[in-house]
């Protein structure tokens, strides 16, 4: 007795039982994307929604596939980790390019039930020959000098 796949998932068999292997789990290039933009988790969790919908992955009544802001959120996460681990491994001293672009990250914080707007410098790490994106980091300490 095997169950159908639930659109578009992967099902794959081990002994009887099926699991079922949720679209959602490969947002992983939809997540570097949104990364890639400045785009944020909750933003990002609409305009992947709107594209399962739009793809017919997911529906009113089939909300299996569905995607929040925390799931955009630990996609971050997780492609985030694996890039680092990935630029660590294949690190070679002389072909990486790090730009500050001037640009300035604005988070919102907390701080004694008031909101407080941090701002933050914009780092792009390029990989020299032919100028491959890698990501981007923000200090989490210190300042710069003009």
């Amino acid at each position: 007795f095997i169950l159908p796949p639930l659109h578009k998932s992967e099902v794959v068999l081990h002994g009887i039982f099926p699991t079922v292997t949720p679209v959602v789990a490969k947002v992983l290039a939809a997540v570097r994307t949104l990364d890639r933009f400045g785009i944020s988790n909750r933003e990002g969790a609409a305009i992947v929604l709107a594209a399962l919908q739009d793809m017919g992955i997911i529906s009113e009544s089939n909300v299996l596939n569905a995607v929040d802001r925390n799931k955009i959120r630990r996609g971050r996460t997780k492609a985030r980790t694996t890039l680092l681990s990935q630029v660590i491994k294949d690190y070679d001293h002389d072909q990486f390019g790090l730009y500050f672009d001037g640009r300035k990250d604005r988070t919102l914080s907390m701080e004694d039930n008031r909101r407080k707007v941090i701002i933050e410098e914009h780092i792009s790490l390029v990989k020299e020959p032919g100028s491959k994106y890698i990501g981007h980091v923000s200090v989490n300490f210190g300042n710069h000098w003009k």
